[in-house]
């Protein structure tokens, strides 16, 4: 790492790998100042306490730090840089203009889409808003019992819109033409199914394997960067490797919005045949896994065919030789379009011979 305090130096080094990077594990860092300590240790906390609830209720562990708690030998100016550079997402209080606080939401805002950068003022701040920094992501509140229940709900909202924008934003998709087929049973992959960089990817002599066991967030693959509405989906899948610690699942995605569980609508089966759907309850991400009943005799270990239907009134659900019909009516909350994305939960997947239409 360079041990330059100019920003610019971090940049232009390649990009760090992820470390201490658990599974389904999103860092937050956060920009504000130190004294006095109890009102900053006080907000902090706050933070901490509210994107631990809300990473809680999308399956996620969310971890929170400053400045003040990078352990480093040397010069702290580099260990700042790369946490603007790496954190998933970045929280400032710009309230009294402190000059630390403002150069790393300069350098934030010079590095990282608006919609992963998360400003907080305090209203009554004898200083006055800035006309640059009002395009991001900003919440006020007051130093007051009321004004932090009302700041706990707004950060809330606001944490929850950038966990759902992650991690969608960087390599280009592949396009997509329809009907899409393919077996991958050949030899030949797939460019159109599409995979984030750190997912384990490789042709095996009947299927392509994909996933990352040990970090849930990059443990999918989508069908390029298609949003269908109305969709016919085949596909074989089985497990390839699992976590010993962890319930393996494997499942579809029809409409998802993210690879989280609870942003798209997700059939998956576990290791001991259990097929469960993903039921969003509301707007906020609240959602339950319901289960649907029960594959005999299923094997993980085995390829077992996915067959799911989503039209404008159904939703119909065939894995193996359980069938199942759910009425989008019947569905508490339904998206309205979304991608094609398969999920390995805590495993690597194998799958083939892959089908999918637009109805």
């Amino acid at each position: 790492m360079s041990s330059s305090v100019w920003p610019y130096d971090t940049f232009l080094e390649p990009e760090p790998p992820l470390y201490d990077k658990s599974i389904g594990s999103i860092t937050c860092f956060v920009a504000s100042p130190f004294e006095p300590n109890k009102r900053w240790d006080d907000l902090f906390n706050l933070i901490q306490a509210v994107t631990k609830e809300v990473g809680k209720s999308m399956g996620v562990v969310v971890k929170c730090f400053r400045a003040d708690h990078i352990a480093s030998p040397g010069i702290i100016h580099p260990e700042i840089w790369k946490a603007l550079r790496t954190a998933d997402f970045i929280i400032c209080d710009v309230s009294g203009h402190n000059g630390n606080v403002m150069l790393e939401l300069g350098v934030a805002a010079a590095w990282r889409r608006k919609e992963h950068v998360i400003i907080l003022r305090d209203k009554n701040d004898e200083k006055q808003h800035l006309f640059d920094i009002n395009p991001a992501r900003h919440l006020e509140y007051e130093i007051s019992f009321s004004g932090m229940q009302k700041l706990m709900s707004d950060l809330g909202k606001a944490v929850a819109k950038v966990l759902a924008s992650i991690p969608f934003q960087t390599s280009p998709r592949r396009s997509v033409v329809l009907p899409f087929s393919t077996s991958l049973t050949d030899g030949k992959d797939a460019p159109e199914l599409y995979t984030e960089d750190f997912t384990h990817r490789r042709m095996l002599s009947d299927c392509l394997e994909f996933g990352a066991p040990l970090s849930y967030r990059y443990s999918w693959m989508s069908l390029g960067d298609l949003r269908l509405s109305r969709v016919h989906i085949k596909a074989e899948m089985k497990m390839t490797l699992d976590m010993p610690a962890h319930d393996p699942f494997m499942g579809v995605m029809v409409r998802g919005q993210h690879y989280f569980a609870n942003k798209g609508h997700l059939i998956f089966v576990r290791q001991d045949g259990a097929v469960y759907l993903t039921l969003i309850e509301d707007e906020s991400g609240k959602y339950h896994d319901e289960p649907l009943g029960k594959i005999a005799d299923f094997d993980m270990r085995l390829f077992a065919s996915f067959d799911i239907t989503m039209n404008g009134d159904i939703l119909k659900i065939k894995v193996n030789n359980f069938d199942v019909s759910k009425k989008l009516t019947e569905l508490p909350y339904v998206f309205s379009t979304g991608r094609v994305i398969f999920i390995a939960g805590y495993c690597r997947v194998g799958i083939r011979n892959i089908v999918v239409k637009e109805l």
